[in-house]
């Protein structure tokens, strides 16, 4: 069983198996579109509050998953989380998966996390790399909020959090945060109405279900900053050994505008990007080939093409393929 909730949900009734659904056809539909909710979480138990069926299940995420909870997400290792669920899947694919160890890095590695949501990636590399300098960004106000209580909790050095999401300029944007799902909290909406449409275009009551997850949306306004305005000035960057970008729509944007001094210094970049908006796959592959970068590009396990999901590796070595 995956990890337990630390001082809430703490004397339930009646619970509601994570683990019963793996396999059936809800949880195969879910995982197209919204892998984090039931794809490799196994939360030790869910309130049941009138859930008759799968599609009650659904509707009933908002009210267990929106507000920051202490998770054991394994014997030994808690940290906070917003969107439970979505987290318990967040770190199963980084700690367990090992999906962002795409290079051996050096030990005082240099390491930028674009989209850090609640840290479970700086959290992960810090553990690796102890001597490694990381730059982590988050644009949620909450979502950040638990960040911060993470690396506290952890008591990390050498990690500096930024409250902005990166994007082509320094401005100030509307972004639309999904409480119930915090890590597709977004500045470009536009993408989930796609994957909305899509669940309506299958023609099935099933995906009027699970848009729900998105039903909830607060706007925001946040601070916008290019990534080369936090690296230009600082002396003793001679390397940037890992770009992690995963930052729900505007990954193509941030990589067009860091500067080609600071490209010439990444060695090795992982790129999560849905391609929806067709294109887009293609123009970050041409982008990276342009800076130098052997390129490899996989669809996730948990993403069926339908879903056009993409994790796109950029090494300088010869053993990229």
């Amino acid at each position: 069983m995956g990890g337990g909730i630390i001082g809430s949900f703490e004397s339930l009734e009646q619970t509601a198996s994570v683990e019963n659904l793996e396999g059936s056809e809800f949880a195969k539909r879910l995982q197209l579109v919204q892998p984090h909710i039931l794809r490799r979480t196994k939360p030790e138990r869910w309130p049941r509050q009138n859930i008759s069926n799968y599609k009650d299940l659904v509707s009933q995420l908002s009210s267990l998953t929106m507000g920051k909870q202490l998770v054991e997400f394994a014997p030994g290792f808690s940290a906070y989380a917003g969107g439970v669920e979505e987290t318990q899947f967040i770190y199963k694919e980084i700690f367990e998966d090992r999906a962002y160890d795409i290079a051996e890095l050096p030990e005082n590695a240099f390491i930028i996390d674009a989209g850090a949501n609640v840290g479970m990636f700086t959290l992960y590399f810090k553990k690796k790399y102890p001597s490694s300098t990381i730059l982590a960004f988050e644009p949620a106000p909450e979502t950040f909020a638990a960040l911060s209580e993470n690396v506290k909790l952890h008591e990390l050095k050498g990690v500096e959090l930024h409250e902005c999401a990166l994007g082509a300029e320094d401005v100030t944007q509307t972004f639309t945060f999904y409480p119930i799902v915090p890590g597709n909290s977004t500045l470009v909406p536009e993408e989930k109405e796609l994957v909305t449409k899509m669940f309506h275009d299958l023609n099935d009551e099933f995906w009027d279900a699970a848009g729900k997850m998105y039903d909830v949306a607060q706007k925001v306004p946040v601070q916008v900053r290019r990534l080369s305005g936090f690296l230009n000035g600082r002396k003793d960057l001679k390397r940037i050994d890992l770009l992690k970008i995963d930052i729900e729509g505007v990954e193509l944007e941030v990589s067009r505008s860091l500067e080609e001094e600071h490209w010439a210094l990444v060695q090795n970049v992982v790129v999560e990007i849905c391609d929806l908006r067709e294109g887009r796959l293609d123009a970050l592959q041409t982008l990276l080939r342009s800076k130098g970068f052997r390129v490899k590009t996989e669809s996730p396990e948990w993403s069926p093409k339908e879903g056009k999901m993409f994790m796109v590796v950029g090494r300088r070595d010869e053993t990229a393929g």
